[in-house]
Parts: structure tokens; C-alpha cells; sequence
């Protein structure tokens, strides 16, 4: 079986940027009775020893290819042998900013060798030129919701296999809504559907606009919330397990946490909406309230006054209400601590990370919940097993700092393309 050099595809040359040529085997899968089956399972054994940015090359030699990468006994063939390959690329996305603050890539599934804020600028260049798309939402499975401001529509996209899927804005949308953000459905970490979610808030009751991938048609939903608030902050809401989670304040201006699930399952469909106070409204914070995610949880971070000594806390969402999980305290949180909080690793629940920017420079620096140990990281590091954490960039200016938010951008572990 002859082998040749991959196509001159620009599209392909984007996905391996800085990987090792891979010869391609450009024959078809022949059809020969009672061979078929054991060459399919060969060719998969074989794909699923290479990098998920390989395998989406391998996608484009012909139909045939993509039908066997995009089967379950690939998919499941590949996370088998690489289970015990438990991170994956992701990012800390400044919001409003607009650029990456933290990346980390690398000796992974995808084995990466540029930051997912690089592949995000690029395709966003490529796909969009001069037309204004922006990021407007994040989710951990891969995908990003990008709103184009010259026609209204909205395009949910993977920026490293570069899919990409157009939704046509809804008649006068975004004259009366605000960009919610997206939900997705996912089921062995497979995306299933996703939610394009729109809001309009009136005084007695608040509608949605939701595009679904199920029915690829928007829709109007009204609900009214089962709570009274003052306020409420949609700038970033948190997309999870269906639900998308935000913050506001009741009459007494105590923060809480509401979510909605749009996705509800079974008799659950009657309690789609939950608010949550935060735990630590009775005592003195450091930080404004924000969210962030790790292994398939919402957590929320602080530093709280505790019998007058500064604790670095950590609650977990549950679904009877916050779950103390850590509190320590060290030097570095009780000596005038001058870093804001970006979030928690995606897959290690003991590293939490936070930021320090100003004209001169900027710190990237990670807390050890289980030691109370902590590092200031250089702008690149390098570990032995390849992984890359890099410090990019973020607003320098103190008062943007306080008012930014953060969110983080994960890839999945496995390339299955998301509903048309």
C-alpha cells in the first residue's frame, strides 16, 4: 500500500502547525468480503495511537476515513488507551478583554503546540476577515459561540478542528435580547445538542429566545423566576452539564447564584430554575463573587475574614447548596495577597490559579490547596512530560482588573464532531 505525503490543504496545514509530517494513507479502505471488518479495526488500532490533531487529517483523505474516526468503536478504542490521559488543552479567556491570560497545552490528547487563544485568533482571522466576529461565549467541551456583528448571526465552532456551524439571526433579536450565552447536551463526553441562548427581562417575567441544534429553529420561552431581585449580571454567565449559571442581588443586595437548566430531564422539567445564596454573605470578602468550573462541578472562590484571619475558601455546588471542600491559610494570603482570582484547573481540584497585572509587568501564580503551598510562575514553562503553561496576557490597568471577568475554555478528550 503505497504512502504519500499529506494534501496541500491549507486547512489541514493550520490544524498541524508545528507537529512532525505524517504520511497519510491515501488508499480507501478496500471492501473485501470477510476482510473489511478486521482492516476497519486494524486502521483503528493504528489511528488511535496518534494525536487528535492527526486524526482530524486522516478525517479528510475520504469518506471512509471520516466514517471510521467518527464511529463509537474508534472514539472508544482511543480513550481506552489513553485513560489515564486525564487533562486536556484549556484556558483562562479574559472576558471583555478578549485575550487568553493563561494557557495550558500540550502532551495530551491533542498534543498541541500553540495555545487555544492562538487557534481562536486565527480562525476567528480566517473565517471572519474584517466582518467582526467576536467570542461572546466558552464552554468545557470544545466549543465557542462567536456573534457577528454586521449580520446578526451567530456561529458555534470548535477553533482547532476548525468546524464550524452558522446560525441566522432570529427577526429582530438583538434589539430586545442580551446574549445569554450556550448550553450543550453532551453523553460520554459526545455532544449530543446544544442551546443558543438569548434573554429579555421585563419586570414581571423574563423571556428566552433559544435556538436548538434538535430543531434547528429558534423559539420563545417565558418564565418567571421563582425569587425578586434588583439586579442581575449577564456578562458571564457559566455553561455546565445543560445549565447556564449567573449572578445577582435581592432586595437586601445579597449576592446570589441562579441557574436555569435547559436541559431538564424526567418530572424535573417544573424546577428548571434554583437560587442559591453564596456561603459567605455573612462575613467580610476579598473579592468580588464569581464562579468557575472543575471536573464537572461549579466552585466558588474567596478569601474570607475568619476570626479575624484571612482564609483562602473553596466551595463546591451541590445539589443540597454549597459544600465546604478547602480552607487554609498561608503567608502569602494574609500579607496584603494583591492577585485576583482566575479559577481552578479544569481536571485538578487542588491548583487554584490567580493574576497580578499592572503597567510594569504581570504574575501568574498557583496555590496548592492540599499543601497550602504556592508558586509564581515564569511566562513559559516547560515540564518534563511536554506540558506547557504560559502566562499571555490580560488588562493591565487596576481598575479594568477589578471589573474583568474570567472564563475557561476547555477542549474535550475526543474530536467527535457537534450537530449540524
Amino acid at each position: 500500500m503505497p504512502l504519500m505525503e499529506k494534501p496541500d490543504n491549507r486547512e489541514m496545514d493550520l490544524l498541524t502547525d508545528g507537529l512532525p509530517p505524517i504520511p497519510i494513507l491515501l488508499t480507501k479502505i478496500p471492501k473485501i468480503s470477510g476482510t473489511e471488518s478486521l482492516l476497519e479495526d486494524l486502521y483503528a488500532i493504528i489511528l488511535a495511537k496518534l494525536p487528535l490533531t492527526s486524526i482530524i487529517t486522516f478525517k479528510r483523505v475520504c469518506k471512509q476515513w471520516k466514517s471510521l474516526v467518527e464511529s463509537p468503536f474508534c472514539r472508544d478504542l482511543y480513550l481506552s488507551m489513553h485513560q489515564n490521559s486525564y487533562y486536556s488543552s484549556w484556558s483562562f479567556m479574559c472576558r471583555g478583554y478578549e485575550t487568553e491570560t493563561m494557557a495550558h497545552y500540550g502532551s495530551d490528547n491533542w498534543c498541541l503546540t500553540r495555545s487555544l487563544g492562538s487557534y481562536i485568533s486565527s480562525f476567528l482571522a480566517e473565517k471572519f476577515e474584517n466582518r467582526e466576529g467576536r467570542v461572546v461565549a466558552y464552554t468545557d467541551v470544545g466549543l465557542i459561540l462567536i456573534y457577528v456583528v454586521t449580520n446578526q448571526s451567530f456561529y458555534v465552532a470548535n477553533p482547532v478542528s476548525r468546524q464550524c456551524v452558522e446560525i441566522l439571526p432570529h427577526n429582530h433579536a438583538m434589539e430586545r435580547f442580551w446574549i445569554l450565552g450556550i448550553v450543550t447536551r453532551t453523553e460520554d463526553e459526545v455532544v449530543l445538542g446544544y442551546k443558543v441562548v438569548l434573554l429579555e427581562k421585563k419586570k414581571n417575567f423574563t423571556s428566552f429566545l433559544i435556538y436548538s441544534s434538535e430543531t434547528g429553529s429558534w423559539s420563545l420561552e417565558t418564565v418567571s423566576f421563582p425569587f425578586t431581585f434588583i439586579a442581575q449580571e449577564f456578562n458571564n454567565p457559566i455553561s455546565l452539564n445543560g445549565k447556564l449559571h449567573w449572578l445577582a442581588h435581592n432586595p437586601e443586595y445579597k449576592d446570589f447564584l441562579v441557574s436555569f437548566d435547559f436541559y431538564p430531564s424526567g418530572d424535573k422539567g417544573s424546577d428548571r430554575c434554583r437560587v442559591t445564596p453564596f456561603p459567605d454573605l455573612d462575613k467580610t470578602t476579598k473579592f468580588k463573587r464569581a464562579c468557575t468550573t472543575c471536573q464537572g462541578f461549579l466552585m466558588y472562590i474567596n478569601i474570607v475574614s475568619v476570626a479575624e484571619v484571612d482564609k483562602l475558601c473553596v466551595w463546591r455546588l451541590k445539589s443540597e447548596g454549597w459544600q465546604l471542600v478547602s480552607e487554609i491559610s498561608t503567608d502569602i494570603v494574609t500579607a496584603g495577597f494583591d492577585y485576583i482570582p482566575l479559577g481552578m484547573n479544569p481536571f485538578d481540584d487542588k491548583l487554584v490559579y490567580f493574576w497580578r497585572g499592572n503597567m510594569e509587568g504581570q504574575d501568574l501564580l498557583s496555590i496548592n490547596l492540599h499543601i497550602g503551598e504556592f508558586m509564581v510562575h515564569e511566562e513559559l514553562e516547560r515540564s518534563s512530560d511536554g506540558r506547557v503553561l504560559s502566562s499571555v496576557g490580560g488588562p493591565r490597568e487596576i481598575e479594568y482588573i477589578k471589573e474583568t471577568f474570567y472564563s475557561s475554555f476547555v477542549l474535550p478528550r475526543w474530536l467527535h464532531p457537534f450537530p449540524n
